[in-house]
């Protein structure tokens, strides 16, 4: 794995000053590329360590980092490592540094890249994208111009470090390392990445770590049932939507938007998740809704038979984005009426409209469904998923009796 940094060469004998240069090191071997300049110890902390920003020594810096980038530029275009070709490489004004679209190994171009490849091919979500680019943000957060060649085990323990301290989830860690695994895997496969790169994922593990899952009772989910206390319609209707959402195999709130009439097969809605659309190429296997007299209730209540889509929210012809900004913003109007309704009734979880799809997955758990048949009701292609993300352990109540027998 290739490093790159500015230094002073002490390998001559101790003097006044040294040469400043870049070391290359790649391998357990070293190049330093001398440029001309020469520094005491003293006046090279104050610059690149101290860092004293005046004008003049920052131009200094950002002529010396050029320097760091032509060498960064140079191991990319010569694919593989040979201290002598690349000092050579370095010192030759003739050779041609430039990298193009094709050969550019920063982080900012793989990831803007792979995901406008990956969404024009309709292989990935917009959702999809908008979390790649919130984990590309975040590296580039830490190092503004992190190149592929710098991804090492040590870069990533000490991004983790970094992310932490701001009071970061580790799942959200995770989630970015994944990301960012995906991203290198891809451009490896299409031999953009050098062959000489040390894959960084063999030695970094990346957290495997799920929150634990906070659950309402079926007390609580009766009493949102039976609630009565509006303000006002939409705070009705907030709880409405919770109710289907809940009550209709605890389907994502974007599932429902884009929810139709002609879905009704029989006494079922029969639909695909939009995120198994972008996210699964085979068992491929739709929803069924039976639709129960507690459904027919609150589509009689709040389904728009005017229009095509139950809720009557979109029109035909709608894209990607338009869905996104409607639900985003369709969303945070419920989510806003439910957090009035969840102090009203003082519930041990905030109601928002997630908590309907975990809430589901729980109640029939209480219920001793199996697990495979709770994770085929809610699409999920693998029942290790509804386990870990959606079922609690045990719910509180449980736990509390648990811990009143330990002798």
């Amino acid at each position: 794995m290739a490093t790159f940094k500015l230094v002073i060469d002490k390998r001559l004998p101790v003097g006044a000053t040294y040469p400043l240069s870049v070391r290359v090191s790649h391998q357990r071997k070293n190049v330093y590329l001398s440029l001309n300049k020469f520094l005491t110890v003293k006046q090279f902390e104050q610059v690149f360590v101290k860092k004293s920003f005046d004008e003049k020594t920052k131009k200094f810096i950002d002529d010396c980092e050029e320097y760091v980038e032509r060498a960064k530029n140079i191991f990319t275009k010569l694919k593989t490592f040979e201290p002598a070709s690349f000092r050579k490489a370095f010192y030759d004004k003739k050779f041609d540094v430039t990298i193009d679209d094709e050969n550019d190994l920063s982080i900012k171009t793989l990831y803007k890249k792979y995901l406008d490849i990956g969404y024009n091919s309709g292989r990935l979500s917009l959702g999809t994208k908008d979390a790649y680019g919130y984990d590309s943000r975040s590296l580039l957060k830490f190092k503004p111009d992190l190149n592929v060649l710098e991804v090492t085990p040590e870069f990533l323990s000490s991004f983790e470090t970094w992310y932490l301290k701001d009071g970061n989830s580790l799942a959200t860690v995770g989630s970015i390392m994944r990301s960012l695994r995906c991203i290198i895997n891809y451009f490896i496969k299409e031999e953009i990445i050098p062959n000489s790169y040390k894959y960084p994922f063999r030695k970094y593990q990346i957290p495997d770590y799920t929150p634990p899952k906070l659950v309402i009772t079926n007390e609580e989910i009766q009493s949102i049932v039976d609630f009565k206390d509006f303000d006002d319609v939409m705070e009705e209707y907030a709880r409405d939507i919770w109710l289907l959402l809940y009550r209709m195999n605890g389907i994502n709130f974007i599932d429902l938007m884009k929810l139709r009439w002609d879905m009704i097969i029989g006494n079922h809605f029969v639909f695909i998740r939009h995120k198994t659309r972008k996210t699964r190429r085979n068992n491929i296997r739709p929803i069924k809704v039976g639709i129960t007299d507690k459904i027919q209730s609150v589509l009689n209540k709040i389904g728009d038979k005017e229009s095509p889509f139950v809720l009557g929210l979109l029109n035909d012809g709608y894209d990607e984005v338009y869905l996104k900004n409607k639900t985003k913003k369709f969303r945070g109007k419920v989510n806003s009426n439910l957090k009035k309704i969840s102090k009203k009734l003082n519930l041990s979880v905030s109601l928002d409209i997630s908590l309907a799809r975990d809430s589901y997955a729980n109640t029939l758990k209480r219920a001793n469904i199996n697990t495979l048949k709770i994770s085929e009701q809610m699409g999920h292609s693998d029942p290790k998923v509804t386990s870990r993300h959606y079922l609690d352990m045990f719910d509180q109540d449980t736990l509390d009796e648990v811990n009143d027998s330990i002798m």
